[in-house]
């Protein structure tokens, strides 16, 4: 069954170093576009989430949260930066000498200095920390993914509804087009008995110009295709895999045959049914926009 584009998730995992959370929402996108917020210090973890998702999902703009608390108290080491700090000392002589400041260079003021300080970070145990975090984000893909399910669902079954609205008025179109000739028929020989009434015209002739008015307006062939592309229609939306661009496709082909046949129809009530038919496929189109 087809999956909405739209949905929220979120998951939770932790060990006895790591505790994870992760939100993740997707809205309706051309293509997967993802966007992914993890601490900085812990970016080497994008790839393997980004992976991930990517097996589950092939459409929308999906935004990613990843928090990472760590438990434990590992110690931190703070190392001077040594070149840098003789730098800003020699820099520091040189404007006391050429400013002729006597004022002595004091510890506040070296700690002022940006950069002077370089937090080294202790070393992670990278295997614990992704298994973790790939569990809190498989949760929410998980809640996600169910979510799309469901509106897709719902959706589906609208559209199924709106697509059989239109089975039934492509039928009715069906059962008034053969009228369409007769009517032109009559009429034409009802002209012609006003226009030349005392002359003759030959039955070949009359006969000719009726049926050329019948190719002219015959829609047998938009009728064919545009059932034709009902048919795949519906068997596409019962479809596991993604189909929302090719029901996108199909809903295109759908207009531009309807459209072919309220130009050819020449006919009162054809061209209400066109409208009708017109009016729901542009309701379905609207929905076909959150499919993925």
């Amino acid at each position: 069954m087809i999956k909405s584009m739209t949905g929220f998730g979120q998951g939770e995992a932790s060990n006895q170093e790591w505790s994870v959370k992760v939100e993740m929402k997707s809205v309706n996108h051309r293509y997967l576009d993802l966007w992914l917020r993890i601490p900085k210090q812990y970016s080497l973890l994008e790839e393997p989430i980004r992976m991930l998702i990517q097996e589950e999902m092939s459409r929308g703009r999906v935004e990613v949260s990843v928090n990472i608390e760590e438990f434990g108290d590992r110690q931190r080491n703070v190392r001077i930066n040594k070149p840098l700090l003789n730098g800003y000392l020699a820099a520091l002589e040189t404007i006391q000498q050429e400013l002729g400041i006597k004022e002595s260079i004091q510890l506040d003021h070296i700690l002022q200095l940006p950069d002077l300080l370089e937090l080294e970070e202790p070393d992670v145990n990278w295997d614990s920390l992704q298994e973790t975090v790939l569990k809190a984000v498989r949760t929410a893909l998980d809640e996600l993914e169910a979510m799309r399910r469901n509106e897709g669902y719902q959706l589906s079954q609208d559209i199924l509804m709106k697509i059989s609205l239109i089975e039934r008025h492509v039928d009715r179109i069906s059962e008034i087009a053969p009228a369409v000739v007769q009517d032109y028929r009559e009429r034409l020989k009802e002209r012609l008995g006003d226009l030349l009434d005392g002359t003759t015209i030959t039955e070949e002739r009359f006969v000719g110009e009726v049926a050329l008015f019948a190719d002219k307006c015959s829609i047998d062939e938009e009728l064919v295709r545009l059932r034709s592309h009902i048919q795949q229609f519906r068997q596409s939306i019962e479809k596991e895999s993604p189909v929302g661009r090719k029901l996108d496709f199909l809903l295109q082909e759908m207009n531009r045959e309807i459209n072919t046949i309220g130009s050819k129809g020449n006919n009162v009530g054809i061209a209400g049914l066109v409208v009708d038919v017109k009016s729901e496929l542009e309701k379905i189109r609207e929905q076909v926009q959150n499919i993925e």
